[in-house]
């Protein structure tokens, strides 16, 4: 398809105006022939509200999304709707993502509000574990999309960007309309009820993690034989409702208890969604300054300062925590000076969670203006903080002793921009929604010195962060 010639970049359209919209949609379209389109992209700036505020009055629920949180940036994204989408799968599949967000920028043409404000949207990623397809998911192996509106909340402000695909069909006395209604509950949503007490769930009477107690043995023999150094192995919870779960209920005491965490839900347009509170970023990229996140090595937190002191030094002096945590940060090291980067890490440190204290180390690098987000992503995941050492052998572990498909759990999730921004986290202490079923994840990595009671023991523990939110 022909793409018809950009728009002068002075360009400038009021968002709050239906008469200008709608005039100046009419005059682009009239310039296109049959068979070309157009992509634009309109701004405004906003005041401040609570996004999920909008994702409630809207029902986004029902509608593609992805909704973050970033309490480090005191940022939260809310995008939704698909102007252009992709679903691909296979090895190839983050080389074939890359190539479709550049294709999308590259059609962009922004327009500027009515002051000359112009802020231009991102592409949303969600990306399965493994590269082949999903059997019976409710998710592509890999989806991205750039959406119809996208939401941002930060410290100076709110913004908002709304993207058309114009072509000479494009029905605008029914789009503008309906655009300008979602932007009157953008800017003035209806007041948040507070979840229930209770939604009412039906717990099993045992925790899945006690099923893991074999694979935890047999990959224990397999590290004793230097097969292994390491794997991550994961369980799934099958809960049931009483009735739907509501996805803004969740968030909301998502970010009641675990705030601290990076939140966020992405979904499907049907109703299902896969939510969590992950503590874990793949990578965060601004300006050409890439953090990327050496997380492993857990802990509960301490009933009392001391204990809870106790519990953080036991956990930093500890050589099975430390051959964990140090197998996920010669992993980042490695693999970003493969890209030719110089990665500097920070010193050892304990990041300090609502129910769990981890070991952490920060690795920053800087990025030369040719190499892609997705290409680190696609270098990074999965991490040994997810999977193991080797990777190949830990993963082929995981396929063969794991009772479930991983799907989105543990994988990359995210957002990549037209400048090379970016940010993506891992997809754990999750929960995959769909109606009144909810699946919830978690897992520990497995090295020498593991214990299989203490590993279940763990597993049980992350557990709890997702069925918080449900109860």
């Amino acid at each position: 398809m022909s793409v018809a010639t950009p728009l002068q970049s002075d360009t400038q359209v009021s968002l709050e105006s239906e008469q200008a919209l709608s005039t100046f949609l009419r005059a682009n379209q009239a310039c296109l022939a049959p068979g070309q389109s157009r992509l634009l992209s309109f701004s405004d700036q906003i005041s401040q509200v609570d996004p999920l505020q909008i994702f409630a009055a809207l029902n986004l629920q029902e509608t593609v999304h992805f909704y973050s949180e970033n309490a480090a940036r005191q940022e939260i994204i809310l995008a939704f709707g698909m102007c252009q989408s992709l679903r691909v799968s296979g090895k190839y599949r983050f080389h074939l993502a890359q190539q479709f967000a550049e294709d999308c920028f590259k059609q962009l043409v922004p327009i500027a509000n009515g002051a000359g404000f112009m802020d231009l949207p991102a592409i949303f990623c969600g990306f399965s574990f493994f590269d082949s397809p999903v059997r019976r998911g409710l998710f592509p192996n890999s989806f991205l999309f750039l959406p119809e509106i996208q939401v941002v909340m930060g410290p100076d402000g709110g913004r908002v960007s709304c993207q058309v695909r114009l072509n000479a069909n494009t029905n605008l006395a029914t789009l503008v309309p309906a655009l300008l209604a979602k932007l009157a509950v953008i800017r003035h949503p209806p007041r948040l009820s507070p979840p229930p007490l209770t939604s009412g769930i039906d717990l099993p009477h045992q925790s899945p993690a006690t099923d893991l107690s074999q694979a935890i043995a047999t990959s224990l023999h397999n590290i004793h034989r230097h097969q292994l150094s390491k794997v991550v192995l994961a369980t799934a919870l099958d809960i049931n409702g009483r009735q739907p779960f509501r996805i803004v209920h969740c968030l909301q005491r998502l970010r009641r208890c675990y705030g601290d965490c990076h939140l966020f839900s992405l979904g499907n347009g049907s109703g299902d969604c896969f939510i969590g509170a992950s503590p874990e970023r793949l990578l965060s990229l601004h300006k050409g300054h890439l953090i990327t996140d050496a997380l492993a090595g857990s802990a509960p937190r301490g009933n009392t300062p001391s204990a809870d002191q106790q519990l953080g030094q036991h956990i930093l002096h500890n050589p099975k925590e430390q051959r964990e945590h140090q197998a996920v940060l010669e992993y980042l090291l490695t693999r970003l000076t493969a890209l030719g980067l110089t990665p500097h890490a920070s010193a050892l440190k304990l990041l300090k969670l609502s129910n769990i204290q981890h070991l952490w180390t920060q690795v920053c690098a800087t990025l030369p203006p040719n190499l892609h987000p997705l290409q680190l992503v696609a270098q990074l995941h999965p991490t040994p903080a997810v999977a193991g050492v080797p990777a190949a052998i830990a993963c082929n572990f995981i396929r063969q002793h794991e009772t479930f498909e991983r799907g989105l759990y543990a994988a990359p999730l995210g957002w990549v921009d037209s400048q090379g921004n970016s940010e993506f986290i891992v997809g754990i202490r999750s929960a995959l929604i769909s109606q009144n079923q909810a699946r919830v994840y978690a897992g520990a990595g497995i090295v020498a010195g593991s214990n299989p009671q203490q590993e279940v023991a763990e597993i049980a523990l992350k557990l709890q962060t997702l069925q918080r939110a449900l109860v």
